[in-house]
């Protein structure tokens, strides 16, 4: 089975080779147009394969569609002008919509949005919230090592950090046992943090579906993550928002 990394890789790889054969049709650069849209059809089917199995769904049926709308064996006969636009909005759209969608950063940006929203004004504060300006200045920033949120619960009047990571799948361990890869480092990172700080960590981890509309979602204490690949049983062990 194909790693992650791979997988974004290939993704990445067919959405550019697609996206040059659109500006070839849009420039005219060729005109055999039939052999155009079938490169295009096989680029789009190849990219929704690839965005399912990765549970990236919003852009597997995206590729499907496309496949549709640019298959030369029922074709849609419209002008070339139009055609030309269609070409150029579905390239940059395309182009835009798999950056979005397999950005690390982007997805955790999302994740961290989605777990905003489980902490609502009035019953929470976000007291602070990391804002990565180490990738801005090109230097470490110490307080990017902090939780993603310090919130503070109105009704105790308490603090507490939540660190978010978010995964597309379950994994496999050499055992074929089924968790998360972890590093463990963050998890001793957190600790420290939580001892220096006075105030709990949690590390909330959502698991399926997409960062903005995950399957599961658990939130497990930093002390409790001090290995490599944390086992489906410890991470289903977690607290859910209402226990925090």
């Amino acid at each position: 089975m194909l790693a992650p990394r791979t997988r974004i890789v290939l993704v990445r790889a067919a959405v550019g080779i697609t996206g040059l054969f659109l500006l070839v049709a849009a420039t005219g650069i060729s005109t055999d147009f039939w052999v155009l849209k079938l490169v295009i059809t096989a680029g789009f089917v190849i990219i929704a394969a690839l965005s399912f199995l990765m549970n990236y769904r919003d852009l597997g049926i995206a590729g499907v569609l496309l496949a549709l709308l640019f298959n030369p064996f029922i074709p849609i006969v419209l002008p070339r002008h139009i055609w030309v636009i269609i070409d150029i909005v579905v390239f940059a759209g395309i182009v835009y919509y798999t950056y979005w969608t397999t950005n690390p950063y982007w997805k955790g940006t999302r994740f961290e949005q989605y777990v905003s929203t489980l902490f609502p004004e009035p019953d929470f504060v976000v007291v602070d919230r990391t804002r990565d300006v180490s990738k801005f200045l090109n230097r470490r920033v110490e307080s990017d090592m902090h939780p993603d949120f310090i919130f503070r619960d109105q009704k105790t009047g308490k603090n507490f950090a939540v660190e978010c990571k978010w995964r597309g799948r379950w994994a496999y361990d050499k055992n074929r046992e089924l968790g998360i890869w972890w590093n463990r480092w963050q998890g001793d990172r957190y600790a420290v943090y939580e001892k220096e700080s006075g105030m709990p960590v949690f590390v909330a981890f959502g698991i399926g579906g997409s960062p903005e509309r995950p399957q599961e979602v658990y939130f497990l204490e930093a002390g409790r993550l001090h290995y490599t690949f944390l086992k489906q049983s410890l991470i289903k062990s977690g607290k859910t928002v209402s226990q925090l």
